[in-house]
């Protein structure tokens, strides 16, 4: 007992520093976290006022999809919060407008909101190709459907039901619902100016699972685990800046705690140099003993 004592006290002393830096950012984490529950706030009152007497998912998902193509311009959100890498945050879409990545960001959080699952999708041209457009890809309740608030697309079937990714790669069925939506709404609509890739899912992911060798490792291990990659929606942390910093900082935190645990009580020598230069012992002790000394 006396020895676990000496290294937990021993643990306190040399990770002090490192506690005091883990408890910031998890205050920090805490910061973004509330932040990030008032921006949902906005978002579930805005979408449901928007589904309001609609029953069907599908309907919500079309029903988001249009409104969030009349909002506001198109042009490249700018704007970010903390980190300009991470892009806009879904309400600063929802306040400024954005291009295809930035509205679908919105749609997706915005179907979250409703409970909703949903993910973006990149539309590649090619196997080697850089993406070129993004839609959103959500679950309703015959399967999944694919929007696109760029142009204000979706992809019925005709009874009722809608096709996602799975159906429409491989098939014309995309640029053939374009090319119907051209005729139809006419010319002053800006469906005119889309282009058949947009509409062309051969190669289209949630996520580029062989972008690096980090991606192809989480990827062996889904399989591994029996999960098909290609299924699955995209995590919905990576299109949202403000949840993605919280959960960086909490892990970052958590990280620096551990780590110093394990070295402090599995290797004891690794922290000695650490250790405080003064004894351990309480104040008193080193009065009465320099009284002893002299008497």
């Amino acid at each position: 007992m006396k020895l676990v004592g000496r290294r937990l006290l021993a643990w306190l002393y040399s990770t002090r520093s490192a506690a005091v830096f883990a408890a910031i950012l998890a205050a920090c984490a805490v910061g973004i976290w509330l932040s990030w529950v008032n921006d949902n706030a906005v978002l579930r009152e805005k979408a449901v006022a928007v589904t309001a007497r609609l029953t069907s998912d599908s309907a919500k998902i079309s029903a988001i999809n249009h409104w969030v193509y009349r909002n506001q311009g198109f042009a490249k959100n700018e704007r970010f919060f903390l980190v300009s890498t991470l892009g806009p945050t879904p309400n600063q879409v929802l306040e400024s407008g954005g291009d295809c990545g930035d509205k679908s960001r919105l749609v997706s959080a915005m179907l979250w909101q409703l409970r909703i699952n949903s993910g973006l999708a990149q539309i590649f041209p090619c196997q080697d190709c850089g993406p070129i457009h993004a839609v959103v890809e959500a679950e309703y309740e015959a399967g999944r459907m694919v929007v696109d608030p760029t142009w204000d697309v979706d992809y019925p079937t005709g009874d009722g039901k809608f096709l996602g990714i799975k159906e429409l790669a491989g098939t014309r069925h995309g640029r053939e619902h374009v090319a119907d939506l051209q005729w139809r709404r006419g010319a002053g609509d800006k469906v005119q100016l889309m282009p058949e890739s947009e509409a062309t899912f051969d190669f289209a992911v949630a996520v580029n699972w062989q972008k690096n060798a980090f991606s192809r490792a989480v990827a062996f291990g889904l399989r591994w685990l029996g999960y098909d990659p290609a299924q699955l929606l995209r995590p919905h942390f990576l299109e949202d800046p403000k949840l993605a910093l919280a959960l960086f900082l909490l892990i970052v935190a958590g990280m620096l705690l551990i780590t110093n645990f394990i070295l402090c009580f599995l290797f004891p020598g690794a922290t000695r140099k650490f250790r405080p230069s003064f004894p351990l012992q309480p104040p008193g002790s080193v009065v009465l003993g320099l009284h002893d000394k002299r008497g």
